[in-house]
């Protein structure tokens, strides 16, 4: 038997690729096309299809759209061409247009000028073996169609039926007499105008395991946040305190919370330097021993807590208004680096709380003058943008878990009440709003406005207070984004508000601190289920999940401060509690989980990693049937490991205080990565 062992914690990473045959997750997206255009062109830039009184097709609009930007493990299950037409006075109102979808080649460009153009000659029906793919009746009262495109055809990785991820559409209409404009990516370039751009509905599939499994997202973005995948066989009882060098300089404050987040297990920070530098403000990856890996010289100080997406670019919006996106793969070159105003054709110049970005890519950003909602990198275009009324302010984005709805407050500064308000996320248009029944989230002169927390699809929380509250209001929403009922659990004090801001497990359990102690919430009986045994927490205390329902705590007010774990039972509700030294200074209200299970937050000079020094299984057997992907195994004394094959569909980490043996037949499939690192 091989055996390794460490004064400290072993970590062993088997960081292995996907898996194909687990459980998938349905989600929802809309592109925007790269190419949308009339042939020939229309002076104002509109789309057009039309015949000539004897069927002569005189005017046909031609679309391309970018796959390559989706999920890499999406699988696509339908597709529908949506297109916003232009009232036609001259149509009659018994009259019905047939409008068909072709499709095409890749090889056109946008710059043709003649529908005899060799590179469109794909849509001319007689020379389209396949026939049209999508068809859609216009009527006078007609505002939008909807085709159903015949492909894929059934659920399909894109590769399977677009080989270059590139997707080629013409609309046409061959009926006699008939003329119907629609708007085009740049007609409809107006804020009232933005969701009627042309637009691919896409529904799609993505595999859970292993998935994002280093996009750790802060805990107010509750349902991007990867870690509720992970999970732990073993809860921890004792936790230590270590500070980490980071580089030095202030460690940038976002509001109320500290920048911080973990990619590829280990933490990327945001720091000032003190003086005498010419880049003041960077974007630093470390190791987990502090040491700087990397670092990147941005702008101006971050106006959002930071954004990671799938493939490990990290936007960082300033608060200048400049939007830079860094490849985390590659010591954060920035690969991109605009001002919002430029963005966004000037509709917002800087962005007043918090971003979000969707597991597609899409960029959620709140403003004062409205949210807009960013197609993905590199495309970065406007798909829709929420108007506020008079006097409204808005807070950050939620989305439903498949992306289909989008969720956040909007709050009257003058009758300092506020709403929850719901939107279509293919288009951005409104499905619900509540009664202002919610507060008006204002200090002194300043609004701290929560984002929604949402579970499944089905039901979204809103503390009536940023951080802490006397009231969290449960909306329940039907399957069209409607708003079904309206609750709240009331903490019964008015002093104290009692409530913090809630965290969803993978297993939907809501849990949030009430009155001073752990609870969870009661659906049956719309109330919150206190932990009474639990330790005691400050009813602002910031609280995150994993996969295990484990639950962790950072109480930056308690005397001392305090860092804390929890397990989802009653009974034994406590794991550990470690105290932050008044030296180390004032934690902020930011705490993230690694997927190793090291816990992070910071002071404004200090870095803190909480690892375990104690776990309550003391040593630990896996075997081919234990082992499981996206799961932490961890051990006090010893981890074996048996003869065992591990598939590349795993995705695995052991830890151990003592040792790590692997016992003869130990083997991992071909294209595995395994890494062994002292944690210390």
């Amino acid at each position: 038997m091989n055996k390794i062992g460490y004064s400290y914690v072993l970590l062993l990473l088997l960081l292995l690729t996907k898996s194909q045959a687990l459980f998938a997750q349905s989600r929802y997206t809309a592109l925007l096309p790269e190419i949308d255009k009339a042939v020939p062109a229309e002076s104002n830039s509109d789309l057009r299809v039309a015949a000539d009184d004897k069927g002569n097709e005189t005017n046909k609009s031609f679309f391309k759209f970018d796959f390559r930007n989706l999920p890499a493990s999406a699988k696509i299950e339908t597709l529908n061409l949506k297109l916003y037409n232009r009232p036609n006075v001259n149509m009659s109102d018994f009259l019905v247009q047939l409008i068909t979808a072709l499709r095409g080649t890749n090889e056109w460009t946008g710059s043709e000028t003649s529908l005899t153009d060799p590179k469109l000659s794909w849509a001319i029906l007689k020379n389209n073996t396949e026939g049209p793919i999508g068809r859609a009746e216009m009527r006078k009262s007609t505002t939008a169609i909807t085709m159903k495109l015949k492909l894929p055809g059934a659920l399909k990785p894109v590769t399977d039926f677009l080989p270059d991820g590139i997707l080629s559409l013409a609309t046409r209409s061959p009926e006699k007499g008939q003329d119907t404009r629609f708007f085009s990516s740049i007609t409809a370039e107006t804020p009232f105008n933005f969701s009627k751009k042309p637009k691919l509905q896409v529904s799609y599939e993505i595999d859970p395991y292993p998935f994002r499994e280093d996009w750790a997202q802060p805990f107010g973005n509750a349902q991007h946040n990867s870690l509720l995948n992970w999970k732990s066989n073993a809860v921890v009882q004792e936790a230590q305190i270590r500070t980490l060098p980071y580089g030095g300089g202030y460690l940038q404050e976002i509001g109320p919370t500290g920048a911080l987040a973990i990619y590829k297990n280990l933490p990327v920070v945001f720091t000032q330097a003190t003086s005498g530098t010419s880049a003041v403000f960077y974007v630093k990856q470390l190791d987990s021993k502090g040491n700087v890996l990397w670092q990147q010289g941005v702008d101006d100080v971050a106006k959002s807590w930071p954004l990671i997406d799938e493939q490990g670019r990290l936007y960082y919006i300033s608060k200048s208004g400049k939007l830079s996106i860094l490849d985390l793969n590659n010591a954060g070159n920035i690969l991109f680096s605009k001002s919002l105003s430029e963005i966004t054709n000037k509709q917002l110049s800087t962005i007043n709380n918090n971003a979000a970005i969707g597991y597609d890519g899409t960029l959620y950003l709140p403003s004062d003058t409205g949210i807009v909602a960013l197609s993905a990198y590199p495309q970065c275009k406007i798909r829709w943008k929420y108007e506020p009324k008079a006097n409204e302010i808005n807070g950050p984005v939620s989305l439903s878990p498949d992306e289909s709805k989008a969720f956040f407050i909007a709050v009257d500064t003058q009758q300092k009440k506020s709403r929850l308000v719901v939107l279509d996320n293919m288009d951005g248009s409104i499905t619900a709003t509540s009664d202002y029944v919610l507060d008006g989230y204002q200090n002194d002169t300043n609004f701290y406005i929560p984002a929604p927390v949402v579970r499944d699809n089905a039901k979204v929380f809103v503390l009536n207070g940023f951080d802490n509250g006397n009231k969290l209001f449960v909306f329940d929403i039907d399957d069209k984004g409607g708003i079904a009922q309206t609750q709240f659990i009331a903490s019964g004090s008015s002093v104290n508000t009692g409530i913090s801001q809630p965290v969803v497990d993978a297993g939907s359990n809501v849990f949030f601190v009430f009155n001073s102690k752990l609870a969870k919430y009661n659906a049956d009986l719309n109330k919150a289920e206190v932990f009474e045994k639990s330790a005691a927490l400050d009813n602002a205390s910031v609280l995150l999940t994993n996969a295990s329902s484990h639950i962790y705590a950072t109480d930056p007010y308690s005397t001392p401060k305090m860092i804390l774990g929890f397990q989802n039972d009653t009974e034994n509700p406590n794991a550990f509690a470690v105290a932050v030294d008044t030296a180390i200074g004032n934690t902020k209200k930011n705490i993230v989980l690694a997927p190793d299970g090291t816990l992070y937050t910071v002071t404004a000079t200090n870095l803190i990693a909480v690892t375990a020094a104690k776990v309550a299984a003391n040593d630990i057997i896996i075997s081919q049937t234990d082992l499981k992907t996206n799961t932490v195994y961890r051990a006090t004394n010893s981890i074996t490991v048996e003869g065992i094959t591990v598939a590349p569909s795993v995705n695995t980490i052991l830890n151990s205080g003592g040792s790590i043996s692997f016992k003869p037949g130990f083997t991992v499939t071909k294209g595995a990565q395994l890494n062994c690192k002292t944690a210390n």
